[in-house]
C-alpha cells in the first residue's frame, strides 16, 4: 500500500486547504474515489472522478485538481490543476478557491496575479474560513495584490484566531507591535476626515455671520439716509418760512363729508385689549430668523438633504468602537447588542460590522438577507468596505437570490418609514 504524500507547506506562511473530504451524500462513484485515495490507488481515484468532473460536480473537481497539482495517479499539471480548482470555485467551493488563490499568487503553473487571487482568498474568507482569512489579512498587512491595511489585516487575523488559527494570534502580536504611536494609516485617516468636516463646518458658520453682518449694514445704511432725507427736508421747510412766513397746509373737505365732532364712534369700533388682539392674530408679532432644524429619522438611510457624513456623531463613533473591540474578543452577543440600534441609528460603520456578524451567524441568527440590507445601507452612508462586501454577497448568489435579497432591504425601509410618520 503506498503511504499517503504530505501537504506541502510553502512561503509567506500561505497554505493550501486541506485537499479531501468524505461525504456520505456523495454518488457512489465518487465514494468508491475517496476511498482509492485514501488506500493509495490514486489512478482508480482519478478515473472515477474525472466523469464527474466533466459533469460539473465540484466535489470531484476540487478532488481531481488536487491529484494533478502533486501528480498522484496522473501526470503533474498545474495548468490542469487550476482549470479545475476554478471550475470548482465558481461552484462555491471553498477549497478549491483557497487553492486557486495560492496558484494565483505563486505563479505555480499558471500566470502570477496576486489581485486576482486576493478576490479569490475574499470570497473564501468572507465564507467563513479560517485559512482564507489568515492568507487576506497577510496580504492587507503587505499591501501583495491590495492597499496595505493594517485595520483590515487586524480583522481578518482576529477572525482566523477565533476559529483557532495560532499563525493568525502570531500575526496579531506582532501587527500590535509594530503600530505606530499615531495609530497608523486607518486612524490618520479618520483624524484627517474629522478635521476637514470641523473646517467645512467653521467655513460655513463664519459665511452664515457675513451674511448676517452685510443685512444689518445694509439695514443701518438704509436708516441713516432717511434720516438724512428727512433732516434735509425739515431744513429746506425752515429756509422757506424764514424768506415767506409759515407755510399753510389746508386740505379741501368734501361738502357730503360729516363733520367729526357730529358723530359718535360706535361701541364696535372701539380698540380691543391687547390680550385678546393677541390671541385672534398671533402672526402680527414679528417673526424673528432662525435657521431650519435638521431632524435625521432613525431609519438605514439618510435623507438626500443631509450628507451621510453627518450621521456618524463622535459618541456613535466612540460606541462602535467599543463593539468592535467586544466583537475581537469573540464576545458576539454583546457586540450585536450594541450594534443595533447604532445600525438602527444609520451609523455606516456599525451596519458594516453587524452586517457581516449576520452573514456568518456570530452572535446573531444566520440571515443573509439582514446582511445585504445592512451593507445596502452602509454602502448608501458612503462606506466603501460596505461595498466590497457587497459586491463579494453579489459573486456567491444567483440573480433571482440577489433579487428577493433587494426586496427585503426595500421592504425594511418602507417599514422603517411607516414606524416614523
Amino acid at each position: 500500500m503506498k503511504k499517503h504524500l504530505p501537504v506541502l507547506t510553502l512561503a509567506l506562511a500561505l497554505a493550501m486547504a486541506a485537499p479531501l473530504a468524505a461525504y456520505a451524500q456523495e454518488s457512489d462513484a465518487f465514494a468508491r474515489g475517496v476511498a482509492a485515495y485514501e488506500d493509495g490507488d490514486y489512478e482508480t481515484a482519478a478515473e472515477l472522478w474525472a466523469p464527474l468532473a466533466e459533469r460539473g460536480a465540484p466535489e470531484a473537481q476540487r478532488n481531481l485538481a488536487q491529484l494533478y497539482r502533486l501528480g498522484l495517479g496522473v501526470e503533474r499539471d498545474n495548468a490542469r490543476a487550476y482549470d479545475l480548482y476554478i471550475a470548482a470555485a465558481e461552484n462555491n467551493s471553498v477549497e478549491a478557491q483557497v487553492n486557486a488563490a495560492f496558484l494565483l499568487l505563486t505563479g505555480d503553473g499558471v500566470k502570477k496575479d496576486s489581485k486576482q487571487a486576493a478576490l479569490w482568498f475574499a470570497k473564501a474568507a468572507d465564507q467563513g474560513d479560517a485559512l482564507a482569512q489568515f492568507n487576506l489579512g497577510l496580504m492587507y498587512e503587505k499591501g501583495v495584490g491590495v492597499p496595505q491595511d493594517r485595520q483590515i489585516a487586524r480583522e481578518l487575523y482576529q477572525l482566523s484566531a477565533n476559529q483557532g488559527q495560532e499563525r493568525a494570534l502570531a500575526r496579531l502580536d506582532a501587527i500590535e507591535e509594530d503600530l505606530p504611536p499615531d495609530g497608523g494609516v486607518a486612524a490618520r485617516k479618520e483624524r484627517e476626515e474629522a478635521k476637514q468636516k470641523e473646517k467645512m463646518k467653521a467655513e460655513a458658520a463664519a459665511r452664515e455671520r457675513e451674511r448676517q453682518e452685510a443685512d444689518v449694514k445694509r439695514l443701518q445704511e438704509r436708516a441713516k439716509a432717511e434720516a438724512e432725507e428727512e433732516e434735509r427736508s425739515q431744513m429746506d421747510k425752515a429756509e422757506a418760512e424764514a424768506k415767506t412766513g409759515p407755510i399753510l397746509m389746508i386740505e379741501k373737505v368734501s361738502p357730503e363729508a360729516p363733520a367729526e365732532s357730529s358723530v359718535e364712534p360706535k361701541q364696535a369700533d372701539a380698540p380691543k385689549p391687547a390680550v385678546k388682539s393677541a390671541e385672534v392674530a398671533p402672526d402680527s408679532a414679528p417673526l424673528s430668523r432662525r435657521k431650519p432644524q435638521l431632524i435625521q429619522p432613525a431609519n438605514n438611510r439618510a435623507p438626500s438633504s443631509v450628507s451621510p457624513a453627518r450621521l456618524r456623531t463622535a459618541p456613535a463613533g466612540q460606541q462602535v468602537r467599543a463593539a468592535e473591540a467586544r466583537y475581537r474578543r469573540g464576545d458576539f452577543r454583546q457586540a450585536a447588542q450594541m450594534l443595533i440600534p447604532l445600525a438602527e441609528q444609520g451609523v455606516p460603520s456599525a451596519q458594516l460590522l453587524l452586517g457581516r456578524m449576520f452573514n456568518r451567524g456570530e452572535g446573531v441568527a444566520l440571515n443573509h438577507f439582514r446582511a445585504y440590507s445592512l451593507w445596502r445601507s452602509a454602502m448608501d452612508g458612503g462606506s466603501e468596505r460596505a461595498a466590497t462586501a457587497l459586491a463579494n454577497f453579489s459573486n456567491r448568489f444567483a440573480p433571482e437570490e440577489l433579487a428577493r435579497a433587494e426586496a427585503f432591504h426595500q421592504a425594511v425601509i418602507q417599514q422603517t418609514a411607516q414606524r416614523l410618520n
